[in-house]
């Protein structure tokens, strides 16, 4: 099975607004900022190469040192974004993944990207997590239009997005850092008029 990931939520860190107050519950996840998440805890899932070969960013091998770099560079203010970890909501809230969006380059549109733990693939953490955030990126910081991606061999990628609601909008070719190549994606989009029409929308204020 694939790894349920776009492009590396480590790079989105980088434009995302620092917000350790922002908190969402869903069913089953408690999304939150990652600076509550040890190094040692993050290393462990994402030194996957399943999972870096899905993602534009994300090193392999991935060590502690690149999580703390990771946590070094979320904490970096940027307007356009935000940055979440992913955790079961049970007793030690256990990490599984990373989620957030923001712009890949200056003046672009925000991209969601996200990546869960394979020991948690197949449960629907992913689309769960996905359409919390993209509920918070339109209620919350009431952007216009979240794109995504997805490597055209990453079925279960492209099946999150269009759950939550993205369309597709044609193909296109991105930088994997873990194969040190360009790798075809699939490029979707949701736009404002879109998710107001969306059945599990729901308000995240109060």
């Amino acid at each position: 099975m694939n790894a349920l990931c776009t492009e590396d939520p480590a790079t989105l860190a980088d434009q995302a607004v620092a917000n350790a107050a922002a908190e969402i519950h869903t069913g089953r996840l408690i999304l939150k900022s990652p600076v509550r998440v040890d190094a040692a805890t993050v290393a462990a899932l994402a030194n996957n190469k399943a999972i870096a070969e899905n993602l534009a960013t994300m090193p392999y091998p991935y060590a502690e040192q690149d999580a703390l770099e990771w946590f070094a560079g979320k904490t970096e203010s940027r307007v356009g974004g935000r940055l979440f970890s992913i955790h079961l909501d049970i007793p030690g809230e256990k990490f599984i993944g990373t989620i957030g969006y923001g712009p890949m380059q200056e003046g672009g549109n925000p991209e969601i990207g996200y990546w869960i733990g394979e020991p948690y693939w197949g449960f629907g953490y992913a689309t769960e997590a996905a359409k919390a955030v993209v509920d918070y990126a339109f209620e919350e910081d009431e952007i216009a239009i979240l794109e995504g991606g997805a490597r055209i061999t990453n079925a279960a990628s492209r099946r999150v997005l269009e759950k939550c609601g993205f369309e597709y909008q044609g193909f296109g070719k991105t930088y994997c850092r873990a194969l040190d190549e360009e790798v075809p994606v699939d490029r979707f989009a949701l736009t404002r008029p879109r998710y107001q029409g969306i059945k599990w929308r729901r308000r995240t204020r109060g």
